[in-house]
């Protein structure tokens, strides 16, 4: 059996903290109702593929849907259908890409479907999870928040099906109760976050499953919340149950507009890391990471987990804009004298930047240690590409590159992970409304 694990589509940066106190990601572009597809080849592990795709979103007022449908014909055995991604994960029900109201952040938030930079809290526990890291079975999962001003919570369920992973951060601001009108200090929140697995790969018993549990407590302040300049801190502490503890404190800001020309956001964070803890444990990596089998892959989460040492590490994040025309995002962490520690995330964005052509492009690279590494193509790595160019209002010729990786079993039985290149040139259409 074989599963495509396609590139994950990070959008970086949001900062974790609630709606009302004034945080909002101010880099993505204003949000339409558009009409897409196309007709293009595919190439997968140099199998070429037809692929007819049909990809419109639709955004009435706080209400969004986003409709993903592509058939994939092999054109080696009579334009067969591959049916990979119809079996298992949401089915059919993968069509519809996600049903949501409102926007993360907002006073009420409900996201179903395929869920992106799914996080809790400020992301110590969980921290930009995704449920579609596997390509062929995505799931169909559930985000859900309320502010009431006073209190609220954030919710996330990996898989409305089984419920693989469900989490959730309850939060109150006690200066309310007493006098909401107390500036800054009515921003002060504390909150309390509880992440849930249960089926997990077993690090004990082959072909068995475990439970994983991480909870955790914090709090956040935004001490300015100006037109020109907003900023907070924030501490947390995390425990995985049956294994370690750690802690993190940081400091985040926003700079709307410069001049008009530009815009800039930063974060940094210091971590105390004790033994047997990852930081951002359910992260974007997550579902790939838990395919791995402890007692075949030395390098799966669980093992790294169980052979933590006590560290110090700090993670950083930069996002801005130019002239809303380019939107450069990226982040780093690593533990302080730990080799191969490195994670990056780099995203550039550059949709009308030359007219009539439409660039992007995401990499994501685990285990950096040198600049080799962070340049270097292997099963550590995903990348995603894409160039297009605007033939007229509504016609779009493109091609989008991937490097991403599959599991697979050979012929001995094995189960293997390898590098796997997809290349998809298609003749699109695309237009706003």
């Amino acid at each position: 059996m074989k599963e495509v694990f396609r590139i994950i589509m990070l959008t970086l940066f949001i900062i974790s903290v609630a709606h009302t106190q004034g945080f909002r990601d101010i880099y993505t572009y204003p949000e339409q109702s558009q009409m897409a597809g196309g007709l293009g080849i595919t190439w997968i592990d140099d199998q070429p593929y037809t692929t007819i795709t049909l990809a419109p979103e639709f955004a009435l007022g706080k209400v969004g849907i986003g409709i993903f449908l592509q058939f994939l014909m092999d054109n080696q055995n009579n334009f067969k259908l591959r049916e990979d991604e119809f079996k298992d994960g949401a089915g059919i029900l993968r069509a519809i890409r996600y049903v949501r109201y409102g926007h993360k952040y907002d006073p009420f938030y409900a996201r179903a479907g395929t869920l992106e930079m799914a996080s809790l809290a400020n992301g110590f526990l969980m921290w930009n999870y995704t449920n579609a890291s596997n390509y062929d079975k995505r799931k169909w999962g559930l985000a859900f928040d309320i502010d009431f001003g006073k209190f609220g919570f954030e919710s996330v369920t990996s898989n409305l099906v089984n419920f693989e992973i469900a989490g959730g951060n309850l939060y109150f601001r006690p200066v309310r109760f007493l006098n909401p009108d107390i500036p800054i200090l009515k921003n002060l929140r504390l909150y309390a976050t509880y992440v849930y697995e249960n089926k997990y790969p077993s690090w004990k018993e082959r072909g068995e499953t475990e439970n994983i549990e991480a909870y955790g407590v914090g709090t956040d302040l935004i001490f300015l919340d100006t037109p020109l300049l907003k900023s907070g801190v924030y501490y947390d502490y995390g425990q995985l149950r049956n294994f370690g503890h750690g802690q993190a404190t940081g400091i985040n800001a926003v700079v709307p507009e410069i001049f008009g020309l530009m815009a800039l956001s930063a974060k940094f964070e210091k971590r105390w890391l004790g033994k047997q803890f990852i930081a951002n444990f359910f992260g974007p990596f997550y579902d790939l990471d838990r395919e791995l089998n402890p007692f075949e892959y030395p390098e799966s989460k669980i093992n790294l987990l169980q052979s933590a040492e006590e560290h110090e590490g700090y993670f950083g994040e930069l996002a801005g804009h130019i002239i809303n025309r380019i939107t450069l995002r990226g982040n780093y962490q690593r533990l302080n004298g730990v080799k191969g520690s490195g994670i990056i995330h780099v995203e550039a964005l550059a949709p009308n930047l030359v007219p009539k052509f439409e660039l992007r492009g995401w990499y994501d690279k685990r285990g950096i240690e040198t600049f080799k590494d962070f340049r270097t193509l292997d099963n550590r790595s995903l990348l995603a590409a894409q160039v297009g160019y605007r033939l007229n209002f509504f016609l779009v010729v493109s091609t989008t590159y991937y490097w991403y990786w599959v599991k697979e079993v050979n012929e001995s039985g094995e189960t293997v992970y390898r590098p796997l290149e997809r290349v998809e040139p298609r003749l699109s259409f695309s237009f706003q409304f």
